[in-house]
């Protein structure tokens, strides 16, 4: 595995990269880094060229022209812009929340180059514009704690508010998140796109959990039951609907299956991407 540090479209973007084969892409959720797959790039390089970036704006990676207002149309034009500088034509895309309603975006812009998508716990991905307003306002706090004094303490308080089980959160994820949130321009950065993502009509063009059952090819959706974020119990009634999705529950575990759960996440992640390896 290797850290990269790229220029696509205009923006320095951090990313690892590891292993051989189709092309995995990792997208993390709001306020985390590509560091938040910490317990899963190894896993799926094993089977997989698994590329792992800052989103924009994110980390370590830049805010090109943008400046405010919901970050998504700014994130694709940046994830459309290192595709095609890796030269990647056809990917799978795991995405965590904020992550998994961007691949659901992806999708929708370029459904050619998608082969296949794993969902994870997001509530970005179903709700409606009021929910979703509700529920980056407590990403909001929860975030902007830690960031305001990023120590190890404050961010395991942080995390340990949306794990089931705060004694499962990764103490390399702890040590991994202090350097990017001590950046000068952490915690405006920060704001700058939950402040977006908090502004009711500029967000209800990013609703996308009716168009979901368009989507034609296979769908793995991966909640934990006692996720504080995603509302389990609706995330499955919606899932259940569409033809080309399969629905996994992890029990025991909150809102970051791959960082609680990583033995149980892997597994499945490995077997759904296997199938399409398959003549």
């Amino acid at each position: 595995m290797r850290v990269h540090f790229v220029e696509f479209g205009g923006v320095p973007t951090r990313f690892y990269r590891a292993g051989a084969g189709k092309p995995v892409l990792l997208l993390h959720g709001v306020g985390m880094t590509a560091d938040s797959w910490c317990r899963t790039i190894g896993p799926l390089a094993a089977g997989w060229d698994v590329i792992a970036p800052d989103l924009l704006d994110n980390g370590f990676t830049g805010s090109g022209t943008y400046t405010g207002g919901p970050p998504h149309a700014a994130t694709l034009d940046h994830l459309e812009a290192l595709l095609n500088g890796l030269g990647l034509q056809r990917i799978s895309i795991v995405g965590s929340s904020f992550g998994a309603s961007l691949a659901a975006h992806l999708y929708f812009r370029a459904p050619e180059r998608i082969e296949r998508l794993v969902l994870v716990s997001s509530g970005s991905a179903f709700k409606d514009a009021e929910a979703l307003v509700e529920m980056y306002e407590k990403s909001y706090a929860n975030g902007r704690s830690a960031l305001l004094d990023p120590s190890i303490e404050n961010c395991r308080r942080r995390l340990g508010r949306i794990f089931h089980d705060p004694s499962r959160i990764p103490d390399e994820l702890l040590l991994l998140q202090l350097t990017p949130y001590a950046l000068p321009s952490a915690l405006a950065a920060f704001e700058r796109r939950l402040r977006g993502m908090m502004d009711l009509e500029a967000m209800r063009q990013w609703e996308i959990g009716q168009r979901l059952k368009d989507i034609s090819v296979p769908i793995l959706a991966i909640w934990g039951r006692q996720d504080p974020r995603g509302e389990h119990a609706k995330a499955e009634e919606l899932f259940r609907a569409i033809p080309t999705a399969a629905f996994v529950t992890i029990d025991d575990c909150g809102h970051l299956p791959h960082l609680e759960r990583p033995e149980r996440f892997n597994t499945l992640v490995r077997e759904f991407l296997a199938a399409g390896n398959q003549p």
